[in-house]
């Protein structure tokens, strides 16, 4: 009978933890964002106002990819950075063994002769993007690289480098402006519809 009683207890007691589970872990990578998002402002107003680039063009430009350029605004020193990548670039809620938990919206990089919507059109300064807080910076990544390409995009449904429920039924994203947001992937992409948050001016 005790047998039984604790037996039910635990199957009303878990859900209700998971649920706080989730919570929790929600909230540390919202937390977690909004850092990234105040380093990445504090690096461009070191730097005439340009953000960051990712692996896909600072390489090529000569500079630092942005979880390298931004770690001493996180109180980190470059040479130990990735220090980082278990720390405040991995969402908790992120099963996978590796790869980065967020990327950058690769918009904030792209140059004039680049392929993309809106060329020749570039977007590589924080006063450049006319809507900050409906653009999407940083978002959760179900990716390898430590950038999202939205400029590639087509279908929602074909759309592999977001996760569609790390949160629940959403996942956390970081808006130009500095807040974060806990959405579905369909509610800031939706061409058909208009609705397409990761172009800085669409």
């Amino acid at each position: 009978m005790v047998l039984a009683v604790v037996g039910l207890l635990a199957a009303m007691l878990l859900p209700a933890l998971a649920r706080a589970k989730t919570r929790a872990q929600s909230a540390v990578c919202a937390g977690q964002l909004r850092q990234m998002g105040l380093a990445l402002r504090m690096y461009a107003a070191d730097h005439e106002d340009e953000w960051p680039r990712s692996q896909h063009s600072a390489f090529a430009h000569r500079q630092r990819p942005w979880g390298v350029a931004i770690a001493p605004y996180l109180g980190a020193r470059i040479e130990t950075w990735t220090n980082l990548r278990t720390t405040l670039y991995r969402c908790p809620a992120d099963r996978r063994p590796d790869g980065w938990s967020y990327g950058l919206n690769v918009y904030f990089e792209l140059g004039p002769l680049d392929d993309y919507p809106g060329k020749p059109r570039t977007w590589r300064r924080v006063g450049q993007v006319h809507h900050p807080s409906e653009t999407i910076l940083l978002s959760e990544n179900d990716t390898q690289a430590d950038h999202l390409m939205p400029n590639f995009w087509g279908r929602p449904e074909d759309v592999t480098d977001v996760p569609r429920n790390r949160h629940g039924s959403r996942s956390l994203y970081l808006y130009v402006d500095g807040h974060t947001e806990a959405r579905s992937f369909e509610s800031t992409y939706r061409p058909e519809a208009g609705v397409d948050q990761w172009h800085p001016d669409p």
